[in-house]
Protein backbone atom coordinates (compact mmCIF):
# COMPACT_ATOMS: atom_id res chain seq x y z
CA UNK A 1 0.00 0.00 0.00
CA UNK A 2 2.71 2.59 1.01
CA UNK A 3 4.55 1.22 -2.51
CA UNK A 4 1.36 2.66 -4.51
CA UNK A 5 0.81 5.96 -2.52
CA UNK A 6 4.66 6.75 -3.17
CA UNK A 7 4.58 5.81 -6.86
CA UNK A 8 0.94 7.68 -7.18
CA UNK A 9 2.24 10.53 -5.83
CA UNK A 10 5.91 10.28 -7.89
CA UNK A 11 3.90 10.29 -11.35
CA UNK A 12 1.62 13.63 -9.96
CA UNK A 13 4.48 15.54 -9.43
CA UNK A 14 6.34 14.54 -12.60
CA UNK A 15 2.72 15.25 -14.34
CA UNK A 16 0.97 17.72 -11.98
CA UNK A 17 -1.38 19.15 -14.97
CA UNK A 18 -2.16 15.17 -15.73
CA UNK A 19 -5.74 14.19 -14.02
CA UNK A 20 -5.18 10.73 -14.33
CA UNK A 21 -2.13 11.15 -12.69
CA UNK A 22 -4.39 13.53 -10.10
CA UNK A 23 -7.39 11.06 -9.87
CA UNK A 24 -4.80 8.08 -8.99
CA UNK A 25 -3.80 10.07 -5.98
CA UNK A 26 -4.68 7.97 -2.89
CA UNK A 27 -7.19 9.51 -0.76
CA UNK A 28 -7.15 9.91 3.14
CA UNK A 29 -8.81 7.56 5.29
CA UNK A 30 -10.61 7.74 8.59
CA UNK A 31 -7.82 4.83 9.67
CA UNK A 32 -4.91 7.45 8.78
CA UNK A 33 -5.73 9.94 11.31
CA UNK A 34 -4.13 9.64 14.40
CA UNK A 35 -6.80 8.62 16.79
CA UNK A 36 -4.64 10.05 20.03
CA UNK A 37 -5.37 13.97 20.79
CA UNK A 38 -2.56 15.98 21.73
CA UNK A 39 -1.98 15.91 25.57
CA UNK A 40 -1.81 19.19 27.55
CA UNK A 41 1.08 19.72 29.93
CA UNK A 42 -0.19 21.45 33.07
CA UNK A 43 1.06 20.47 36.32
CA UNK A 44 -0.04 21.94 39.49
CA UNK A 45 2.79 23.49 41.97
CA UNK A 46 1.84 25.63 44.91
CA UNK A 47 4.34 28.23 45.63
CA UNK A 48 3.52 30.26 49.11
CA UNK A 49 0.00 29.48 48.72
CA UNK A 50 -0.32 30.88 45.52
CA UNK A 51 -0.97 28.58 42.25
CA UNK A 52 2.15 28.34 40.71
CA UNK A 53 0.72 26.32 36.92
CA UNK A 54 4.09 24.53 35.33
CA UNK A 55 4.25 23.69 31.33
CA UNK A 56 7.37 21.53 30.88
CA UNK A 57 7.88 22.21 27.54
CA UNK A 58 11.54 22.17 25.16
CA UNK A 59 11.60 26.10 24.43
CA UNK A 60 15.40 26.50 23.58
CA UNK A 61 16.05 28.61 26.92
CA UNK A 62 13.07 30.80 26.38
CA UNK A 63 10.53 31.15 29.40
CA UNK A 64 7.31 32.16 28.72
CA UNK A 65 5.40 33.89 31.37
CA UNK A 66 2.00 34.91 32.61
CA UNK A 67 1.24 36.66 35.89
CA UNK A 68 -2.48 36.29 36.92
CA UNK A 69 -4.64 38.16 39.56
CA UNK A 70 -8.21 36.52 39.85
CA UNK A 71 -10.72 39.06 40.77
CA UNK A 72 -14.53 39.03 41.57
CA UNK A 73 -16.07 42.13 42.08
CA UNK A 74 -18.25 42.28 38.23
CA UNK A 75 -19.49 46.02 39.08
CA UNK A 76 -20.03 47.12 35.58
CA UNK A 77 -18.72 50.32 36.43
CA UNK A 78 -15.52 48.61 37.83
CA UNK A 79 -15.02 46.78 34.32
CA UNK A 80 -15.24 50.17 32.80
CA UNK A 81 -11.92 51.22 34.64
CA UNK A 82 -10.40 48.02 34.93
CA UNK A 83 -10.39 48.33 30.81
CA UNK A 84 -8.43 51.46 31.09
CA UNK A 85 -6.40 49.99 33.75
CA UNK A 86 -4.64 47.70 31.61
CA UNK A 87 -4.36 50.29 28.77
CA UNK A 88 -2.40 52.47 31.50
CA UNK A 89 0.04 49.86 33.58
CA UNK A 90 2.79 49.89 31.36
CA UNK A 91 1.95 52.96 29.20
CA UNK A 92 2.90 55.40 31.87
CA UNK A 93 5.60 56.86 33.71
CA UNK A 94 6.85 54.47 37.28
CA UNK A 95 9.24 55.63 40.01
CA UNK A 96 12.55 55.03 38.42
CA UNK A 97 11.59 55.51 34.50
CA UNK A 98 9.25 57.34 31.77
CA UNK A 99 6.93 55.20 30.17
CA UNK A 100 8.69 55.64 27.03
CA UNK A 101 12.33 54.28 28.30
CA UNK A 102 10.52 52.06 30.38
CA UNK A 103 9.11 50.39 27.17
CA UNK A 104 12.40 50.49 25.74
CA UNK A 105 14.44 48.88 28.86
CA UNK A 106 11.87 46.14 28.59
CA UNK A 107 11.63 45.23 24.55
CA UNK A 108 15.69 45.64 24.56
CA UNK A 109 16.11 43.17 27.02
CA UNK A 110 12.98 40.82 26.80
CA UNK A 111 10.71 39.56 24.26
CA UNK A 112 8.31 42.43 25.78
CA UNK A 113 5.90 42.95 28.82
CA UNK A 114 1.44 43.12 27.83
CA UNK A 115 -0.80 44.28 30.32
CA UNK A 116 -4.38 42.28 29.40
CA UNK A 117 -7.40 40.65 30.51
CA UNK A 118 -8.06 36.72 30.63
CA UNK A 119 -11.45 35.61 30.45
CA UNK A 120 -11.98 32.26 30.65
CA UNK A 121 -15.41 30.10 30.34
CA UNK A 122 -16.58 27.25 32.30
CA UNK A 123 -17.07 24.89 30.16
CA UNK A 124 -19.88 22.71 31.90
CA UNK A 125 -21.74 26.05 32.82
CA UNK A 126 -22.58 29.27 30.52
CA UNK A 127 -23.00 31.23 33.67
CA UNK A 128 -19.75 31.03 35.30
CA UNK A 129 -16.69 32.52 34.49
CA UNK A 130 -13.01 33.56 35.52
CA UNK A 131 -11.60 36.90 35.11
CA UNK A 132 -7.67 38.08 35.63
CA UNK A 133 -5.84 40.92 34.73
CA UNK A 134 -2.71 39.42 33.51
CA UNK A 135 1.21 40.42 33.02
CA UNK A 136 2.61 38.32 30.00
CA UNK A 137 6.43 38.27 28.74
CA UNK A 138 9.11 35.78 27.08
CA UNK A 139 12.18 36.42 27.90
CA UNK A 140 15.68 34.34 27.93
CA UNK A 141 16.24 32.19 31.13
CA UNK A 142 18.88 34.49 32.25
CA UNK A 143 16.65 37.93 32.36
CA UNK A 144 13.74 36.07 33.96
CA UNK A 145 14.73 38.02 37.03
CA UNK A 146 15.13 41.35 35.17
CA UNK A 147 11.86 40.97 33.90
CA UNK A 148 9.92 40.51 36.96
CA UNK A 149 12.04 43.31 38.15
CA UNK A 150 9.96 46.01 35.80
CA UNK A 151 6.85 43.94 36.33
CA UNK A 152 7.39 44.81 40.34
CA UNK A 153 8.46 48.39 39.03
CA UNK A 154 5.30 48.57 37.11
CA UNK A 155 2.86 47.03 39.86
CA UNK A 156 4.43 49.42 42.66
CA UNK A 157 4.99 52.80 41.13
CA UNK A 158 2.98 53.67 38.06
CA UNK A 159 2.10 57.29 38.50
CA UNK A 160 -1.59 56.43 38.05
CA UNK A 161 -2.22 60.17 39.24
CA UNK A 162 -0.53 61.91 35.88
CA UNK A 163 -3.80 62.95 34.50
CA UNK A 164 -1.79 64.33 31.39
CA UNK A 165 -0.83 61.23 30.30
CA UNK A 166 -4.04 59.28 31.27
CA UNK A 167 -5.71 61.92 29.04
CA UNK A 168 -3.38 60.68 26.40
CA UNK A 169 -4.54 57.06 27.07
CA UNK A 170 -8.17 57.45 26.91
CA UNK A 171 -7.89 59.44 23.74
CA UNK A 172 -5.39 56.77 21.87
CA UNK A 173 -7.58 53.93 23.61
CA UNK A 174 -10.81 55.51 22.02
CA UNK A 175 -9.18 55.99 18.23
CA UNK A 176 -7.99 52.43 18.32
CA UNK A 177 -11.12 51.09 19.82
CA UNK A 178 -13.02 53.11 17.12
CA UNK A 179 -11.14 51.58 14.40
CA UNK A 180 -11.16 47.97 15.48
CA UNK A 181 -14.68 48.01 16.04
CA UNK A 182 -15.77 48.67 12.66
CA UNK A 183 -12.41 46.58 11.23
CA UNK A 184 -13.12 43.26 13.10
CA UNK A 185 -17.23 44.44 12.74
CA UNK A 186 -17.94 40.68 12.81
CA UNK A 187 -16.69 39.56 15.95
CA UNK A 188 -17.61 42.96 17.97
CA UNK A 189 -21.69 41.95 16.30
CA UNK A 190 -20.98 38.59 18.02
CA UNK A 191 -19.69 40.33 21.50
CA UNK A 192 -22.59 42.38 21.57
CA UNK A 193 -25.68 39.77 20.53
CA UNK A 194 -23.97 37.10 22.97
CA UNK A 195 -23.48 39.59 25.50
CA UNK A 196 -27.93 39.66 25.77
CA UNK A 197 -27.19 35.90 27.50
CA UNK A 198 -24.16 35.46 28.02
CA UNK A 199 -22.43 36.69 31.47
CA UNK A 200 -18.89 36.04 29.86
CA UNK A 201 -19.68 37.71 26.57
CA UNK A 202 -21.43 40.85 29.10
CA UNK A 203 -18.02 41.55 30.80
CA UNK A 204 -15.87 41.26 27.64
CA UNK A 205 -18.34 43.85 25.73
CA UNK A 206 -18.00 46.25 29.01
CA UNK A 207 -14.33 45.68 29.17
CA UNK A 208 -13.57 46.34 25.82
CA UNK A 209 -16.29 45.72 22.79
CA UNK A 210 -19.14 47.98 22.26
CA UNK A 211 -19.87 49.22 26.03
CA UNK A 212 -16.51 49.84 27.06
CA UNK A 213 -16.34 52.28 23.76
CA UNK A 214 -19.30 54.27 25.08
CA UNK A 215 -17.69 54.52 28.59
CA UNK A 216 -14.08 56.11 26.53
CA UNK A 217 -16.30 58.75 24.25
CA UNK A 218 -18.04 59.57 27.30
CA UNK A 219 -14.77 60.14 29.43
CA UNK A 220 -12.73 61.22 26.69
CA UNK A 221 -15.51 64.26 25.99
CA UNK A 222 -15.51 65.16 29.52
CA UNK A 223 -12.11 64.01 30.88
CA UNK A 224 -11.16 67.36 32.92
CA UNK A 225 -14.20 67.19 35.06
CA UNK A 226 -14.04 63.51 35.79
CA UNK A 227 -10.27 63.00 35.87
CA UNK A 228 -10.17 63.13 39.60
CA UNK A 229 -12.54 60.56 39.69
CA UNK A 230 -10.63 58.52 37.10
CA UNK A 231 -7.62 59.28 39.15
CA UNK A 232 -9.54 57.34 42.49
CA UNK A 233 -10.92 54.52 40.51
CA UNK A 234 -7.79 53.51 39.11
CA UNK A 235 -5.99 53.71 42.19
CA UNK A 236 -8.68 52.31 44.24
CA UNK A 237 -9.06 49.24 41.66
CA UNK A 238 -5.47 48.85 41.41
CA UNK A 239 -5.25 47.93 45.21
CA UNK A 240 -8.12 45.88 45.05
CA UNK A 241 -6.83 44.10 42.54
CA UNK A 242 -2.73 43.10 43.15
CA UNK A 243 -2.34 41.69 45.97
CA UNK A 244 -1.08 38.45 47.18
CA UNK A 245 -4.50 36.53 47.15
CA UNK A 246 -5.00 37.06 43.74
CA UNK A 247 -1.53 36.40 42.64
CA UNK A 248 -1.01 33.02 40.47
CA UNK A 249 1.06 32.26 37.75
CA UNK A 250 1.41 29.90 34.27
CA UNK A 251 4.93 29.59 33.11
CA UNK A 252 6.35 27.50 30.36
CA UNK A 253 9.27 26.44 29.91
CA UNK A 254 12.40 24.00 30.34
CA UNK A 255 13.03 21.85 34.20
CA UNK A 256 16.41 23.62 34.58
CA UNK A 257 14.49 26.63 34.79
CA UNK A 258 11.82 26.09 37.10
CA UNK A 259 13.01 26.43 40.17
CA UNK A 260 14.74 29.61 39.58
CA UNK A 261 11.28 30.95 38.13
CA UNK A 262 9.86 29.44 41.30
CA UNK A 263 12.44 31.21 43.69
CA UNK A 264 11.33 34.94 41.47
CA UNK A 265 7.86 34.07 42.14
CA UNK A 266 7.76 33.82 45.57
CA UNK A 267 10.06 37.33 46.14
CA UNK A 268 7.31 38.92 43.45
CA UNK A 269 4.41 37.62 45.78
CA UNK A 270 6.10 38.78 49.19
CA UNK A 271 6.68 42.42 47.23
CA UNK A 272 2.72 42.49 46.84
CA UNK A 273 0.50 43.54 49.65
CA UNK A 274 -1.96 41.10 51.23
CA UNK A 275 -5.34 42.06 51.76
CA UNK A 276 -6.22 39.98 54.43
CA UNK A 277 -9.46 38.14 52.31
CA UNK A 278 -9.35 35.63 49.32
CA UNK A 279 -11.73 37.48 46.62
CA UNK A 280 -10.76 35.03 44.40
CA UNK A 281 -13.68 33.21 41.99
CA UNK A 282 -16.52 33.96 39.54
CA UNK A 283 -19.33 36.40 40.10
CA UNK A 284 -21.89 37.28 37.67
CA UNK A 285 -22.79 40.49 35.93
CA UNK A 286 -26.36 42.11 34.84
CA UNK A 287 -27.49 41.25 31.49
CA UNK A 288 -28.82 43.44 28.94
CA UNK A 289 -32.72 42.55 28.42
CA UNK A 290 -32.36 43.45 24.47
CA UNK A 291 -32.61 40.68 22.25
CA UNK A 292 -31.37 42.21 19.09
CA UNK A 293 -29.45 45.73 18.22
CA UNK A 294 -28.49 47.95 15.34
CA UNK A 295 -25.38 49.97 15.26
CA UNK A 296 -25.43 52.54 12.24
CA UNK A 297 -21.73 53.43 10.86
CA UNK A 298 -19.88 55.61 7.71
CA UNK A 299 -19.26 52.39 6.15
CA UNK A 300 -21.24 50.96 3.02
CA UNK A 301 -21.45 46.98 3.76
CA UNK A 302 -23.43 44.93 7.00
CA UNK A 303 -21.89 42.96 9.72
CA UNK A 304 -24.44 40.74 11.21
CA UNK A 305 -24.39 38.19 13.88
CA UNK A 306 -26.81 35.64 15.57
CA UNK A 307 -25.87 34.16 19.04
CA UNK A 308 -27.72 31.57 21.48
CA UNK A 309 -26.69 28.67 24.09
CA UNK A 310 -28.15 25.22 23.42
CA UNK A 311 -26.62 23.82 26.98
CA UNK A 312 -29.53 26.30 28.59
CA UNK A 313 -32.32 24.28 26.50
CA UNK A 314 -31.10 20.65 27.77
CA UNK A 315 -29.00 19.59 25.02
CA UNK A 316 -25.72 18.53 25.50
CA UNK A 317 -21.97 19.24 23.35
CA UNK A 318 -21.15 17.09 20.74
CA UNK A 319 -18.19 16.58 18.84
CA UNK A 320 -20.30 16.31 15.68
CA UNK A 321 -20.91 20.24 16.32
CA UNK A 322 -17.19 20.76 15.07
CA UNK A 323 -17.68 18.57 11.70
CA UNK A 324 -21.04 20.74 10.98
CA UNK A 325 -18.67 24.10 11.71
CA UNK A 326 -16.65 22.80 8.35
CA UNK A 327 -20.19 21.74 6.74
CA UNK A 328 -21.45 25.19 6.72
CA UNK A 329 -18.16 27.12 6.28
CA UNK A 330 -18.05 24.81 3.16
CA UNK A 331 -21.52 24.13 2.28
CA UNK A 332 -24.54 26.19 3.58
CA UNK A 333 -23.33 29.48 4.73
CA UNK A 334 -20.49 29.64 2.15
CA UNK A 335 -23.36 29.24 -0.81
CA UNK A 336 -26.11 31.38 0.29
CA UNK A 337 -24.23 34.00 2.28
CA UNK A 338 -20.96 33.83 0.24
CA UNK A 339 -21.76 33.02 -3.39
CA UNK A 340 -25.46 34.06 -3.34
CA UNK A 341 -25.69 36.94 -1.18
CA UNK A 342 -22.64 38.31 -2.34
CA UNK A 343 -20.58 39.16 1.50
CA UNK A 344 -17.00 38.71 1.72
CA UNK A 345 -17.26 35.85 4.54
CA UNK A 346 -19.69 33.93 6.77
CA UNK A 347 -18.90 32.13 10.07
CA UNK A 348 -20.35 29.80 13.04
CA UNK A 349 -19.29 28.20 15.96
CA UNK A 350 -20.27 25.69 18.77
CA UNK A 351 -18.33 26.00 22.22
CA UNK A 352 -18.71 23.58 24.95
CA UNK A 353 -20.63 26.03 27.40
CA UNK A 354 -23.31 26.38 24.74
CA UNK A 355 -22.57 29.67 23.47
CA UNK A 356 -22.87 29.53 19.87
CA UNK A 357 -23.22 31.94 16.92
CA UNK A 358 -23.40 32.39 13.01
CA UNK A 359 -21.88 35.57 11.50
CA UNK A 360 -21.76 37.22 8.11
CA UNK A 361 -18.61 39.63 7.31
CA UNK A 362 -18.88 42.67 4.63
CA UNK A 363 -22.15 41.33 3.72
CA UNK A 364 -24.44 43.88 1.46
CA UNK A 365 -27.59 42.63 3.00
CA UNK A 366 -29.61 41.81 5.77
CA UNK A 367 -32.94 40.81 6.19
CA UNK A 368 -31.47 37.54 3.25
CA UNK A 369 -28.59 37.10 5.39
CA UNK A 370 -30.39 36.35 9.29
CA UNK A 371 -33.12 34.22 6.76
CA UNK A 372 -30.58 32.30 5.66
CA UNK A 373 -29.12 31.72 9.65
CA UNK A 374 -33.22 30.56 10.38
CA UNK A 375 -32.36 27.82 7.32
CA UNK A 376 -29.80 26.10 8.84
CA UNK A 377 -31.37 24.06 11.34
CA UNK A 378 -34.27 23.12 8.22
CA UNK A 379 -30.38 22.12 5.97
CA UNK A 380 -29.04 19.80 8.83
CA UNK A 381 -32.40 17.55 9.57
CA UNK A 382 -31.88 16.71 5.47
CA UNK A 383 -28.17 16.47 5.77
CA UNK A 384 -26.93 13.26 3.52
CA UNK A 385 -23.68 12.52 3.12
CA UNK A 386 -21.70 9.36 1.52
CA UNK A 387 -18.62 7.91 3.26
CA UNK A 388 -15.75 9.79 1.09
CA UNK A 389 -17.73 13.15 1.49
CA UNK A 390 -17.98 12.46 5.32
CA UNK A 391 -14.09 11.91 5.28
CA UNK A 392 -13.53 14.76 3.41
CA UNK A 393 -15.28 16.93 6.08
CA UNK A 394 -13.66 14.81 8.88
CA UNK A 395 -10.55 15.58 7.76
CA UNK A 396 -10.88 19.11 7.27
CA UNK A 397 -11.89 19.74 10.80
CA UNK A 398 -9.12 17.32 12.29
CA UNK A 399 -6.65 19.61 10.18
CA UNK A 400 -7.87 22.88 12.45
CA UNK A 401 -7.46 20.92 15.78
CA UNK A 402 -3.49 19.56 14.55
CA UNK A 403 -2.31 22.24 13.51
CA UNK A 404 1.87 22.02 14.89
CA UNK A 405 1.91 24.22 18.07
CA UNK A 406 5.24 26.08 19.24
CA UNK A 407 6.16 26.16 23.05
CA UNK A 408 4.04 29.09 23.46
CA UNK A 409 1.13 27.76 22.13
CA UNK A 410 1.20 24.81 24.17
CA UNK A 411 1.54 26.35 27.52
CA UNK A 412 -1.32 28.84 26.38
CA UNK A 413 -3.58 26.20 25.14
CA UNK A 414 -2.89 23.86 28.27
CA UNK A 415 -3.47 27.03 30.74
CA UNK A 416 -6.84 28.07 28.90
CA UNK A 417 -7.78 24.33 29.92
CA UNK A 418 -6.82 24.44 33.16
CA UNK A 419 -8.71 27.28 34.20
CA UNK A 420 -11.81 26.73 31.95
CA UNK A 421 -11.94 23.17 33.37
CA UNK A 422 -11.46 21.55 30.32
CA UNK A 423 -9.79 17.92 30.81
CA UNK A 424 -7.70 15.67 28.27
CA UNK A 425 -10.44 13.00 28.58
CA UNK A 426 -13.24 15.68 27.42
CA UNK A 427 -10.69 16.73 24.48
CA UNK A 428 -10.38 12.86 23.50
CA UNK A 429 -13.94 12.27 23.92
CA UNK A 430 -14.51 14.92 21.10
CA UNK A 431 -11.42 13.23 19.02
CA UNK A 432 -13.35 9.95 19.03
CA UNK A 433 -16.71 11.78 18.14
CA UNK A 434 -15.28 13.37 15.19
CA UNK A 435 -13.69 10.51 13.86
CA UNK A 436 -16.92 8.26 14.04
CA UNK A 437 -19.40 9.96 13.06
CA UNK A 438 -21.80 9.43 10.12
CA UNK A 439 -24.45 12.35 8.37
CA UNK A 440 -27.10 10.86 10.96
CA UNK A 441 -24.76 12.00 13.52
CA UNK A 442 -25.19 15.58 11.71
CA UNK A 443 -29.08 15.37 11.12
CA UNK A 444 -29.03 14.86 15.04
CA UNK A 445 -28.15 18.13 15.83
CA UNK A 446 -31.11 20.03 14.19
CA UNK A 447 -32.92 20.27 17.62
CA UNK A 448 -30.13 21.82 18.95
CA UNK A 449 -29.92 24.23 16.20
CA UNK A 450 -33.12 25.32 16.34
CA UNK A 451 -32.46 25.69 20.18
CA UNK A 452 -29.83 27.94 19.49
CA UNK A 453 -31.92 30.34 17.19
CA UNK A 454 -34.81 30.13 19.57
CA UNK A 455 -32.85 32.77 21.77
CA UNK A 456 -33.23 35.40 18.73
CA UNK A 457 -29.85 37.29 20.06
CA UNK A 458 -29.12 39.13 16.92
CA UNK A 459 -26.59 42.01 16.34
CA UNK A 460 -25.49 44.39 13.26
CA UNK A 461 -23.16 46.93 12.07
CA UNK A 462 -23.56 48.91 9.13
CA UNK A 463 -24.86 51.69 7.01
CA UNK A 464 -27.45 53.64 8.16
CA UNK A 465 -29.78 53.00 5.42
CA UNK A 466 -29.05 49.37 5.79
CA UNK A 467 -29.53 49.10 9.37
CA UNK A 468 -32.81 51.50 9.02
CA UNK A 469 -34.33 48.83 6.34
CA UNK A 470 -33.76 46.40 9.15
CA UNK A 471 -35.49 48.22 12.15
CA UNK A 472 -38.41 45.91 11.83
CA UNK A 473 -36.23 42.80 12.91
CA UNK A 474 -34.64 45.27 15.55
CA UNK A 475 -35.25 46.47 19.06
CA UNK A 476 -33.10 48.97 19.27
CA UNK A 477 -31.18 51.51 16.25
CA UNK A 478 -28.36 54.17 17.41
CA UNK A 479 -25.05 55.57 16.19
CA UNK A 480 -21.83 53.21 16.62
CA UNK A 481 -20.27 56.50 17.44
CA UNK A 482 -21.59 59.37 18.71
Amino acid sequence: LMADRTAALARYQEEPDSPEALAALPMLTRKDIDPQAKKLSNQELEVDGSLFLYHEVETNGIGYIDILFEFRDMDPDKIHYLGLLKSVLGMIDTGHYTYGALFNEINTRTGGLICGVEVFEDVKDPDRFRAMLSFRGKTLYDSCGFWLEMLKEILGSSRLSDTKRLKEIVAEARSRLQSSLVASGHGTAVMRAASYTSPAAAFQDEMGGIGYYRFLEELDKDFDNRKDDTVKQLICLAGEILCQENLMISYTGERESLEEVKSLFRDLRAFLPSRGEDRRGTDTITLSHRKSEGFKTAGQVQYAAQCGNFLRKGFAYSGALNILKVILSYDYLWMNIRVKGGAYGCFSAFRRNGESYFASYRDPHLHNTFKVFEGVADYVSSFEADEEEMTRYIIGTISGKDVPRTPQMQGSISRTAYFSGLTEEMIQTDRDEILNAQDQDIRNLAPLIKAILEDGSKCVLGSENAVEEASDILECVDALFH
